[in-house]
């Protein structure tokens, strides 16, 4: 089941809540339910994602702090090489630019929560490389392959995601072939196991994965459409600004 708000609602708790509650426009952590469960928390970034900003971040990171006990930030490093060689750059070509927007967001990163007085939780940069080396990542990355390989539905909302990122990120005059749609597979399956098995991979109760939008695949993911689904103590959040 997929709950949303009523119209003009800032949330589902101010639907459905038992209890009012106080929402500002410049704070919309406000409209979260009472911290019972909310433990551990990833913010997924994107390197050449112009949302990203130093500004955003730091909202972000002090938000993050202010209603989680430990917050973390994903850096997909090496799955963006993938993308861009399934985009059609070469392996050097893919390998320059990564490294060089990585950086870039890490700095942005770096200045952001050095900017937010408030972060006093545990805080930790996640790039990929290192969160490939936890244990029981490459059993849940596993999972993730074995869905979609054996779940239709799946592999098909998968490569629907796929495409939507490489229509952004292949190279002008580039034409995607099948080889290349599945080669860019590999970005998600990279980062699925963040998404749904959290709280098995950082070894804690409870987790949240915060990305700013929602995706059709995350929706049906976490409304039980296929084989695969988020493991017990998996919650998402798409974080929107007010405008």
């Amino acid at each position: 089941m997929v709950i949303r708000p009523h119209a003009g609602d800032g949330c589902v708790f101010s639907s459905y809540g038992n209890r009012a509650t106080n929402l500002e426009k410049s704070n919309l952590a406000r409209c979260l339910p009472v911290r019972g469960e909310r433990f551990h928390v990833v913010v997924g970034s994107s390197p050449f994602n112009s949302y990203y900003s130093e500004s955003r971040l730091g909202g972000l990171l002090a938000w993050a702090n202010e209603h989680f006990d430990f917050v973390g930030v994903f850096v997909p490093d090496t799955p963006t090489v993938w993308t861009l060689e399934a985009g059609g750059y070469s392996p050097a070509e893919a390998l320059h630019k990564t490294r060089r927007q990585v950086r870039y967001l890490n700095n942005k990163i770096s200045r952001a929560r050095a900017a937010v007085d408030s972060i006093d939780n545990r805080f930790e940069l996640l790039p990929w490389s290192l969160v490939a080396q936890r244990d029981g990542y490459a059993a849940a990355e596993y999972r993730c392959r074995t869905a979609f390989a054996t779940d239709s539905e799946f592999h098909k909302e998968c490569l629907a995601a796929t495409d939507e990122v490489l229509e952004n990120r292949r190279r002008e005059g580039h034409h995607l072939s099948d080889l290349d749609r599945l080669s860019a597979v590999n970005y998600l399956m990279a980062e699925l196991p963040l998404i749904l098995f959290g709280p098995e991979l950082f070894e804690v109760q409870t987790s949240t994965f915060i990305y700013h939008r929602s995706l059709r695949l995350f929706e049906r993911l976490f409304s039980g459409k296929f084989s695969i689904g988020p493991v017990s103590g998996q919650h998402f959040v798409v974080a929107q600004e007010f405008t």
